[in-house]
């Protein structure tokens, strides 16, 4: 799949922009804040929704507008059109109704209800300078790296999510009703059953990510190898609810389930009985701290509060890595991404390159450029004249189309 032309409405400086790219290779360059990190970040809102740099829809609208559209028409693996259209409008709108921001998601001009049906229909990786976030920063940066990667090969997962949060909401909201001191057989009931609700919401959510976590640090592990020359060794550990990961471990080892579970998956009756284990777990575990729940107004434990371990040679690398090991294990964490959406994803995904040839050396440029054999690229940069070497190591590079960037202009070079 690649895309043929990108359209974006009132998105951050872009009013209106209707501009057809090249299948191959596209460079966009000019000085900073231009444009061109907005422009590439409205090319991936439009296939994955979120943007990589805020976790807030109302900061892509564009200053003294109340909407915004990013589209794409692409060409799919088999020739057919596809087009794709992601939007926000705030509750100023004319498109609001009862003064509510709302979504707006359409293919092939037609509207998309479930978000879980959009996502996957065009998978785009992007390597940014904010993925830096997902080594050295708090546990939210990770959950959401190793949430979008699962929703892009399974977008029934992202269903999984919404009613999770949709749970942990609704149970969240009990807590802080509940008076010091009035506790109640009504309420440990109420919380008896968003407990139980919890637990087997998690129990699902839990397989995926261990799953993934695993099949993360595999081939993060590989890649990381390649570029620092094997002298260091990455892994990912999933960290969830006390005791769930052993308890997995132990059932999938015991009954020789490991190969089955991480290649074509378990059988019904294994799924369910690990599942089973796992909500058992979980849902002791969310009953031990009620008291402390309801005190605190909070829900301390459960996988809102997950995490993965990013360690070098056994050691955190949150705690103990420089400022060169965690850009490393950054690049090795999203060719990753790369590597397992082609495991999972018959169509070799889009890449963007936003402005991340400055900030790594020769050895990892060169890394990364190996990895995008046959993928449509779009690479954002301050002087086109210094990746000449870069670009060149990329198949197909001789189709390349250069794109000055100036003020939200986009001139296409001759």
């Amino acid at each position: 799949m690649f895309i043929r032309s990108i359209h974006l409405e009132n998105f951050r400086n872009y009013g209106r922009l209707d501009l057809d790219v090249g299948p191959s290779v596209n460079i966009f360059y000019g000085n900073n804040a231009q444009g061109k990190t907005n422009l590439v970040e409205g090319i991936y809102v439009a296939s994955s929704i979120t943007s990589h740099r805020t976790s807030k829809d109302s900061d892509l609208i564009k200053f003294g507008e109340n909407e915004y559209k990013a589209g794409l028409d692409l060409t799919d693996d088999d020739g057919s059109d596809v087009h794709l259209v992601s939007g926000y409008y705030s509750e100023k709108s004319s498109l609001s109704r009862s003064g509510r921001p709302g979504r707006i998601l359409i293919a092939d001009n037609a509207p998309v209800d479930k978000i879980s049906d959009y996502i996957g229909i065009c998978n785009i990786v992007i390597f940014a300078p904010e993925d830096l976030n997902i080594v050295k920063n708090a546990p939210a940066f990770r959950r959401k790296f190793l949430n979008t990667l699962i929703s892009k090969v399974s977008p029934s997962y992202f269903n999984l999510l919404t009613n999770y949060s949709r749970l942990l909401a609704q149970k969240n909201a009990l807590l802080k009703s509940i008076k010091p001191n009035s506790k109640s057989d009504l309420t440990d009931q109420q919380l008896d059953f968003w407990d139980f609700s919890l637990a087997e919401s998690s129990a699902e959510i839990i397989l995926k990510r261990y799953r993934f976590a695993k099949l993360i640090s595999d081939t993060a592990s590989k890649h990381h190898g390649s570029i620092s020359g094997g002298k260091e060794n990455l892994s990912i550990e999933y960290n969830t609810v006390f005791g769930v990961v052993g308890a997995l471990e132990t059932f999938l080892t015991k009954n020789s389930k490991y190969d089955d579970y991480m290649g074509k998956g378990l059988s019904e009756g294994d799924y369910g009985r690990i599942k089973g284990i796992i909500s058992d777990l979980v849902l002791a575990k969310l009953k031990s701290v009620r008291n402390y729940d309801i005190e605190k107004h909070i829900s301390s434990i459960g996988i809102h509060r997950d995490d993965i371990l990013i360690k070098l040679d056994d050691l955190e690398m949150k705690k103990f890595s420089s400022q060169g090991q965690q850009r490393t294990a950054a690049l090795a964490l999203k060719l990753s991404e790369l590597e397992i959406i082609k495991m999972f994803v018959s169509s070799t995904p889009i890449l963007i390159l936003d402005d991340v040839f400055s900030e790594l050396d020769k050895t990892r440029r060169l890394s990364l450029v190996q990895a995008m054999k046959g993928a449509q690229i779009f690479i954002t940069c301050t002087d086109k004249n210094m990746i000449g070497e870069e670009i060149d190591a990329i198949e197909g590079a001789n189709k390349t189309e250069f794109y000055k960037v100036d003020g939200g202009i986009i001139t296409k070079e001759a």
